[in-house]
C-alpha cells in the first residue's frame, strides 16, 4: 500500500489541529504526514494499520503516532452507523523553541520520542483522558492548548504498547495495495470460519509458497500471525460487549477450536488472559467453561 502524503491545514491562530470526524466510514487512505497525531476512536471497529503493525481497533482505541509514520483505520465490513473520531495533529516543534527548553516539558518530549513507532494506550488510560480529549475541539484556543498539555502529561506517565517494528520501512506499491486489500477483506470477513492460506494465496494471485514469502516480506508478519491478530482483536470486543457469554463460547465462535491454543494466542497479543482482560476493562464474565482464561 503506497502511502500518500497528507497536507495538514491549520486555521488562523492555531499551533495544532484538533478535529472531530463523523461519517459512515473513515475515509482517509494509507497516508502519512510530517505532523504527529493523537487519535481517539469514539465509534466504529475494524483493522488499524500503523507502519507494519496490523491490529483490531474498536471504540476507545487511543493511538499516538510520530511524524511520517504511515497509518490508516479501516472499518470492518460489518460496521454500520456513524464512525466517529477525535484527531489532534501537531508538529514536533509546536511548543516552539521556548517549550523545547522548559524542563517541565521533558516528559512530553520523551513521550513524542517514544511515539516514533506508534503507541497504543490501554483502557485505563483511555478512560482517564477520553472525556478531556473529546472536549478539545469545542474549547477556545488557550484552554485547548492547556488541556492538550494536561493530556500529554497523563500519557507520558502511562504504559503503552509499541505498534510498528523498529526496522519498518514502507515499501509497498500500488499493485501491492490492490493485492493485499483482497486478502485483508477475505480474512476480516471470515467471522468464525476457517481461514485458508491457499484461498488467501488465490485472492492474491500467487502460489501458496510464493504467497507465504510475499506476505511476510510486505507486511512484516506471517499470514498465520496476521489471522490471529484479527481474531484476537475481534474476540476482545466480544468479551467486553457480551459479558454473559463464556470465554470458551466466544473463542469457538471466533474461529478457535482449540482452547489451549486460543489462550496462548490471546496472552501473546494482549499480555493478559481473557478473564483478566475482561476484569481490567470492568466487565465480569459469565460461566466460563472449563475455567478458560481465568
Amino acid at each position: 500500500m503506497r502511502a500518500t502524503l497528507e497536507k495538514v491545514s491549520l486555521r488562523p491562530g492555531e499551533s495544532f489541529a484538533c478535529r472531530r470526524f463523523a461519517s459512515p466510514r473513515f475515509g482517509s487512505p494509507w497516508h502519512f504526514h510530517p505532523e504527529c497525531e493523537l487519535t481517539l476512536i469514539e465509534a466504529s471497529h475494524g483493522l488499524r494499520f500503523v507502519g507494519d503493525s496490523i491490529g483490531r481497533f474498536e471504540r476507545g482505541d487511543l493511538v499516538l503516532l510520530g511524524a511520517n509514520l504511515p497509518h490508516y483505520w479501516s472499518n470492518s465490513p460489518d460496521w454500520s452507523g456513524t464512525a466517529r473520531s477525535v484527531v489532534v495533529q501537531f508538529s514536533e516543534r509546536f511548543m516552539g523553541e521556548a517549550g523545547g527548553a522548559m524542563p517541565e516539558l521533558a516528559s512530553v518530549r520523551r513521550l513524542l520520542g517514544r511515539a516514533q513507532r506508534g503507541l497504543l494506550f490501554p483502557g485505563a488510560t483511555v478512560r482517564t483522558v477520553a472525556e478531556r480529549l473529546g472536549a478539545l475541539p469545542d474549547l477556545a484556543p488557550l484552554p485547548r492548548l492547556a488541556a492538550l498539555l494536561e493530556i500529554f502529561h497523563t500519557l507520558a506517565d502511562a504504559p503503552a504498547a509499541t505498534l510498528s517494528s523498529a526496522g519498518f520501512s514502507p515499501g509497498l506499491t500500488g499493485r501491492d495495495e490492490a493485492r493485499l486489500a483482497r486478502v485483508l477483506r477475505y480474512v476480516d470477513g471470515a467471522v468464525g470460519e476457517a481461514v485458508s492460506q491457499k484461498v488467501a494465496a488465490q485472492r492474491a494471485g500467487l502460489s501458496p509458497a510464493a504467497f507465504s514469502r510475499y506476505f511476510r516480506r510486505k507486511m512484516g508478519h506471517t499470514f498465520e500471525a496476521f489471522v490471529n491478530e484479527v481474531r484476537v482483536g475481534r474476540i476482545c470486543r466480544e468479551l467486553l460487549d457480551d459479558p454473559s457469554r463464556s470465554v470458551a463460547e466466544i473463542a469457538f465462535a471466533g474461529g478457535y477450536n482449540n482452547l489451549a491454543n486460543f489462550n496462548r494466542q490471546f496472552l501473546r497479543r494482549t499480555g493478559l488472559t481473557p478473564g483478566a482482560f475482561r476484569r481490567s476493562h470492568g466487565a465480569t464474565s459469565g460461566s466460563a467453561a472449563g475455567g478458560v482464561g481465568r
